[in-house]
């Protein structure tokens, strides 16, 4: 079972630019990337811990159609979408990591 821990750990600038990278492909200095997907950015720090940043939702209509998924059929149905599985697929593939997450 996967322990959860809140808070504490990352500075709030290396949080920023964490989930910043995942909108705009940057680098995020210290950090080396990892994974890079469409919905998912992975970074490993020198000290061998590994953060998992999920995109939110761009102003895109593909984007915006997942969101009408979740808002009209609720999150059972927003757990049947592409985006969805194909983000916990890429999260599976990372042991022992923080993830962090924007919207929804």
């Amino acid at each position: 079972m996967r322990k959860i821990v809140r808070g504490g750990g990352l500075k709030a600038n290396t949080l920023k630019s964490l989930l910043k990278s995942t909108y705009d492909r940057s680098n995020v200095e210290e950090w080396q990337k990892i994974m890079d997907t469409p919905e998912v950015s992975a970074f490993k720090h020198p000290s061998g811990q590994v953060v998992v940043a999920i995109r939110g939702t761009e102003g895109t209509a593909k984007d915006w159609s997942n969101n009408l998924v979740y808002g009209v059929a609720g999150e059972t149905a927003y757990k049947l979408t592409p985006r969805y599985n194909r983000a916990k697929e890429r999260v599976a593939q990372l042991e022992n990591n923080t993830t962090l997450k924007t919207s929804r």
